[in-house]
């Protein structure tokens, strides 16, 4: 056993929690019950230590998403006082319904066999020697990378290469390095050129046009198709789709979850690196990504 602090702090100063922070965060990702238990540093420093209900864990899951499905199989393996280390502190479905708050049914058995929570969004996205982009273009193997469209102090997304200019064979690779049967593919028709690595809901116009600029003709990304319904996010994602045909750049989608848990394994491994006992848990739904239009033979 280790005290929880002993692992907040680390991850606080590897992950500059107070400095980056996480605008608008809390009032998305809680509702009452969730406030009326959220640590006062959570709500400060909008991300971190999220529910402090161990003074000393075991151990530390590490997950992209809560999920009710993930929270039901973290409550069935967990054996005494831990920690949940998530990169969204919500819920979430690859349909409509999108994100939603954290599941506040289980706050109560949470509490009650001692398993904090620890969440870090933005941090996790610009973290300096883990990032959810960084982690991507690594499990992708890609060469020759950068970071570009700079936030908070890092980046959201990194330049690469990698020696194949057939979309398929890309596909493929993708598909592979992920662990997934199904990506979405948008072939634009692109000449072989530099590879942008955006790892989530990374299908933002903005981003598209740095990469363009930076002679990217492929982007990799999670959220290609976005399948939630918010209007906000429907009308940007038919704009990146426009412009990626319209600047002839390929585009990959392989899902918002699987993009992101590279970074989480990383964390993990970074944890047990430090010397503490920590793994990387799959969500039994998200973990099982079948909606692209591209099925690996």
């Amino acid at each position: 056993m280790v005290a929880t602090s002993e692992i907040v702090g680390l991850l606080d100063k590897e992950f500059r929690v107070e400095e980056v922070g996480d605008a608008g965060l809390v009032e998305f990702a809680l509702n009452d019950a969730g406030r009326a238990r959220v640590a006062a540093g959570f709500v400060n420093q909008k991300s971190g230590l999220m529910f402090d209900f161990a003074r000393e864990v075991g151990g530390v899951y590490c997950v992209v998403f809560v999920t009710a499905e993930v929270l039901d199989h973290l409550l069935a393996m967990s054996d005494g006082p831990s920690m949940i280390f998530t990169h969204h502190p919500v819920d979430y479905h690859e349909d409509a319904r999108g994100f939603g708050p954290f599941p506040e049914d289980y706050l109560q058995d949470l509490e009650q066999r001692q398993i904090a929570v620890y969440a870090i969004h933005t941090p996790l996205d610009v973290g300096a020697n883990i990032c959810v982009s960084g982690s991507l273009a690594n499990h992708l193997s890609l060469s020759d990378t950068v970071g570009f469209y700079e936030a908070s102090g890092g980046y959201l997304a990194v330049k690469g290469s990698m020696s194949t200019g057939d979309l398929d064979l890309l596909a493929e690779h993708v598909s592979r390095s992920l662990g997934i049967d199904s990506v979405d593919v948008f072939d634009n028709g692109a000449d072989e050129g530099a590879i942008a690595a955006v790892a989530g809901g990374g299908g933002q116009p903005d981003v598209l046009k740095k990469a363009k600029e930076l002679g990217c003709t492929t982007y990799i990304t999670g959220t290609a198709v976005h399948r939630w319904a918010f209007e906000p996010a429907q009308k940007a994602n038919k704009e990146f789709h426009r412009l990626a045909k319209e600047w002839r750049i390929n585009v990959i989608g392989a899902s918002h979850y699987h993009t992101e848990k590279c970074a989480v394994q990383d964390v993990a491994t970074f944890l047990a690196g430090n010397g503490f006992k920590a793994e990387f848990v799959d969500d039994p739904v998200l973990g099982e990504y079948t909606s692209g239009n591209w099925k690996r033979q």
